[in-house]
């Protein structure tokens, strides 16, 4: 997987960006970093066309790659300085254009606002536990994805990883062929409490 991942930030660095050769090698390199571990991915539910911010669980680096495949290029993933800024990875961050979010830099949030607002007509990920769990259950949520659907008026629809830790174990570094299934739920209505009420409806997908 890691020899794929740095392959994919070599190519994308010889290859004008978002042109036809640099797509098609973002999206063979999706694919053989997924089946380079046994892993197939499943989606179920509907990703509707206008929505603007998918709002995701998190349980490993290789949910960025199954959400892809599963979704499609036209995605702009968020993620912190520290991870997502270390090379191989960096490098292909950098030419896809994700964004990145410095959580020690009091201005983190404005950047934020305007590099989401700047993806308009992209689908951006947001993974609002704020890290990575491996617990068997959705964390709680940080403030961030809240503050952009609002500020911003975005249409937001949540996305649940359901099993990717039978397939890809991060920290022990093991690997099972299976299928990994993603399912979407319906875009989100904004009233009160629609935050809390997101998380427990993924919480409830989560453990279905």
């Amino acid at each position: 997987m890691y020899v794929f991942i740095a392959a994919e930030s070599v190519a994308l660095s010889l290859c004008k960006r978002h042109g036809a050769l640099f797509n098609l090698f973002r999206k063979f390199f999706v694919i053989r970093i997924v089946r380079s571990v046994g892993a197939r991915v499943n989606l179920t539910g509907t990703i509707d066309a206008d929505t603007d911010i998918l709002i995701v669980n998190h349980q490993s680096m290789f949910d960025i790659f199954t959400l892809e495949e599963a979704i499609g290029l036209d995605t702009r993933f968020v993620g912190r300085t520290g991870i997502m800024d270390k090379w191989p990875v960096s490098r292909i961050v950098d030419r896809v254009g994700h964004i990145t979010v410095d959580q020690k830099d009091r201005r983190a949030i404005i950047k934020l606002l305007k590099d989401v607002k700047m993806c308009k007509g992209k689908k951006v990920i947001i993974f609002p536990e704020g890290t990575r769990s491996q617990s068997g259950k959705i964390e709680p949520f940080e403030a961030g994805a809240k503050l952009l659907v609002e500020k911003l008026k975005l249409k937001a629809q949540p996305v649940v990883i359901k099993n990717i830790l039978d397939i890809y174990n991060e920290s022990d570094k093991t690997a099972t062929s299976g299928t990994i299934e993603i399912e979407a739920l319906p875009a989100i209505t904004i009233t009160d409490g629609w935050y809390e009420q997101t998380h427990r409806q993924m919480n409830k997908t989560f453990s279905q």
